[in-house]
């Protein structure tokens, strides 16, 4: 059985102002894994970015999630592929890019840290995946910007 696998739904809860909303029902790894394409980019409306809102440079990106590897599709071969993800629920959302996922719509996300074995994934060694209640993802990135991911059709 994958690490994976024995992430219950019922186990995750965010804290948001002052209610808890109880995680997403569903296999949270049926959640994830498929092909996403970026849909939406958000970034700060705070200082100087390096991109702008639903930036074209990200617009239109696929990436793949499956069990065993994220990676973003036609990558370059000097990252963005990890091997062996394990998707944890958080009890509390992260502060830092709560104004983006407004932006992008999402209101009351479920937030799972995603630690992998091997490889990076996106700017940070600990990447954070939000999940909506309409079944969308966002992804912080590179440059301060969030990416809004809509499930492809198979």
């Amino acid at each position: 059985m994958a690490k994976t696998d024995r992430l219950l739904p019922s186990a995750a809860a965010v804290v948001l102002g002052m209610g808890i909303v109880p995680a997403i029902a569903g296999d949270p790894i049926s959640a994830f894994t498929g092909h996403w394409r970026v849909a939406r980019v958000a970034v700060s409306d705070i200082g100087v970015q390096a991109l702008g809102n639903d930036d074209p440079s990200l617009l239109g990106k696929r990436l793949t999630l499956t069990s065993t590897r994220l990676a973003r599709n036609r990558t370059p071969s000097t990252g963005d592929v990890s091997e062996g993800p394990d998707f944890q629920p958080l009890e509390r959302l992260p502060p830092d890019v709560q104004p983006e996922l407004r932006k992008l719509g999402m209101r009351q996300p479920v937030a799972y840290a995603v630690h992998c074995q091997t490889g990076t994934w996106g700017p940070g060694r600990d990447t954070v995946i939000y999940r909506g209640t309409a079944g969308a993802l966002d992804l912080p990135w590179y440059d301060g910007a969030v990416m809004m991911l809509v499930r492809e059709p198979t």
